[in-house]
């Protein structure tokens, strides 16, 4: 079942800006004159230009994929599913990072006194709602969202225009003034307020005609934020003292209560806090498309792929965001600047890579249609690369522990490594063939943690293999297995199955030391013909099977009636989970569903792993 699509161009240009003006609009004008005084309007206008030309960038690739996956999507197309995964997982990372920050500002905003145990409160209650909505579709959501960028665009427009009115432009005098240095650390930390173009994309499944009409919207949108973040910080400097603005708070409530009085000041506090925690829905509602599709590329567990059969949403993916966005954001509290530190360098890295990837697919695809072609496609995207590296340079270079902050994020993108590990050797025999040849050398050793001796006994005992038995050793791996049905099939035959070819070089070494002639090694899942084994094994194997049932069909069928088989699986290793049919015991009979078998499943948690017997025999 597809998504449902119903978002149209005017509800679509008030989502993109509601995503993207973010806490950032509300924050960040102050903390740009901490640095560069009045010179932070330049920052604005340098800043401006430069989103605009991302946006013509995203414009484009958007117009070529428009999926749900957004920059992961594209980076899966321009550099494979690898680099695809790193990404996803860090847009999924940014995403988390920026509710959290999203929620913990407007709570700030509203109630800069309140006690953390009520902000928290108060926290969970609108993420909770807020994915309450996301769950019914987005229908409701895109309504909702539609709501927060209207006041989005109404409260910042009742700030400028009795603004433009009161301007001291003796406050703009020393504009020139600031060091450079200053004025590009400044550019660094409003860069904030632009980010969110892949936001909007990760709903493209959910827009109508999306190719054509998101492109446009995307670009649009941009420059109207350029332009209202350029009049609100014009205003703002133009009406205040410059040191006590920088230092407020609530910036633009300071800014209120100077044009209207501190009675009004305190209304608009009220009135700011809408289109703040506004623009967490707009991420709340879109992040699990983001899981969604990742999900659907099984680049993630099939799980979130799932699409609600009456509402059309991505609802377990929404019920995993919520409890993630929940952990996070509690973590999270009174911690803005930290968050805010910790979340632009990882777009940065992540927008660099996304820029690679117009100049890639350029190069790699370029007769296919595009309905929005960006200027300066192949130089224009390195220009952006080299301001992105040049801003994260002077951050790193000028503000204290920031090399650290920079460490965290990257060892949270590494974190993501084992999930990756874990999830394509669940739905990719290439890159299992792969894995097991580079690691064949350690892989040894390593498995013994988890297989030994008794593992190898119950097998055995099941088995009671004859002398004269043949035997199926189905992924035999560097052979540990295959050693002990050697042994007891000493008059017999043991056919040894792998993929990873360096795998069965280790086990003909094995072999050959115990002096066992009756194993023969065949690279491959080769299908045998049916009843040619008296006993069929797997350990580890059937977790990396993209389709199980097929393979278990041919397996069973190898096997002579009253056959014997033992498959011993790993499920959640490490907290990170096994198989979605491995789950539960129904849906493993599932996969021998229509097998003429005896099935018994036993399961038990040890080594901080889920070991699955599957064992029985063939009637």
């Amino acid at each position: 079942m597809e998504l449902k699509k119903s978002i149209g161009k005017k509800t679509l240009l008030m989502l993109t800006i509601n995503a993207i003006l973010g806490t950032g609009i509300f924050f960040l004008p102050a903390i740009g004159a901490l640095y560069s005084g009045s010179s932070s309007i330049l920052a604005w206008v340098i800043m401006s230009g430069f989103a605009i030309l991302i946006s013509l960038y995203f414009a484009e690739l958007i117009s070529l994929f428009p999926q749900s996956g957004g920059a992961y999507g594209f980076i899966k197309n321009a550099f494979g599913k690898s680099t695809g995964f790193v990404f996803g997982w860090l847009s999924w990372i940014v995403a988390n990072i920026t509710i959290g920050m999203l929620i913990v500002g407007s709570i700030r905003y509203l109630f800069p006194e309140a006690s953390a145990i009520s902000s928290m409160g108060l926290a969970v209650f609108f993420i909770l709602f807020f994915n309450f909505v996301n769950y019914h579709g987005i229908d409701w959501s895109s309504k909702l969202l539609l709501f927060f960028g209207i006041m989005t665009i109404i409260t910042l427009t009742a700030l400028i225009v009795p603004g433009l009115f009161t301007i001291n432009t003796a406050n703009f005098s020393d504009v020139l003034i600031a060091p450079i240095p200053m004025v590009l650390l400044t550019v660094y930390f409003i860069s904030e307020t632009f980010f969110g173009w892949e936001t909007t994309t990760y709903l493209s499944e959910e827009i109508k005609d999306a190719r054509k009409v998101l492109p446009k919207i995307l670009v649009l949108a941009t420059a109207l934020i350029a332009l209202i973040s350029f009049l609100i910080v014009f205003v703002a400097l133009g009406n205040l003292d410059i040191a006590a603005f920088a230092s407020h708070p609530a910036p633009l409530e300071f800014l209120a209560d100077n044009l209207f009085g501190s009675s009004m000041g305190q209304i608009f506090a009220l009135v700011i806090f809408i289109p703040l925690v506004g623009t967490a829905a707009s991420w709340i509602v879109s992040s699990p498309r983001l899981l969604y599709a990742m999900s659907r590329d099984k680049m993630l567990v099939p799980i979130f792929s799932k699409v609600h059969k009456k509402y059309r949403s991505p609802h377990t993916a929404i019920a995993f965001q919520t409890i993630v966005t929940t952990i996070i954001t509690i973590i999270a509290f009174g911690s803005y600047m930290f968050l805010l530190s910790l979340l632009i360098p990882l777009v940065i890295i992540m927008y660099t890579f996304v820029m690679l990837s117009v100049v890639k697919l350029r190069i790699d695809l370029p007769k296919e249609k595009r309905y929005f072609n960006a200027p300066f496609p192949k130089t224009g995207p390195f220009v952006v690369i080299a301001f992105n590296l040049m801003l994260l340079y002077m951050w790193l270079t000028q503000v204290n522990d920031a090399v650290y902050v920079f460490l965290m994020g990257v060892i949270l993108v590494f974190i993501g490594a084992p999930l990756y590990i874990v999830i394509r050797l669940q739905t990719d025999k290439k890159f299992v063939e792969r894995f097991y040849d580079k690691i064949s050398f350690i892989w040894d050793s390593a498995f013994k943690v988890w297989f030994g001796r008794d593992e190898t006994e119950r097998i055995m005992k099941h088995l009671r293999l004859k002398k004269k038995s043949t035997v199926l050793d189905f992924g035999c791996g560097s052979g540990n297995t295959t050693l002990a049905l050697s042994e007891a099939a000493s008059d017999g035959n043991v056919v040894a199955v792998d993929v990873s070819r360096k795998q069965i070089r280790n086990a003909i070494k094995k072999v050959k030391n115990f002096q066992l002639p009756n194993v023969i090694f065949v690279k491959g899942d080769k299908k045998f013909p049916r009843g040619s084994f008296d006993a069929v094994t797997g350990v580890g194997v059937l977790e990396h099977l993209d389709n199980p049932h097929a393979y278990l069909v041919q397996l069973i069928k190898s096997l002579r009636k009253r056959g014997k088989f033992y498959f011993l699986s790993f499920g959640e290793t490490f907290l990170i989970p096994g198989p979605e049919f491995l789950s539960n015991n129904k849906k493993i009979r599932d996969l021998f569903k229509d097998m003429k078998v005896e099935i018994h499943i036993k399961r038990e948690k040890k080594r901080l792993t889920e070991y699955i017997h599957i064992y029985g025999v063939k009637k």
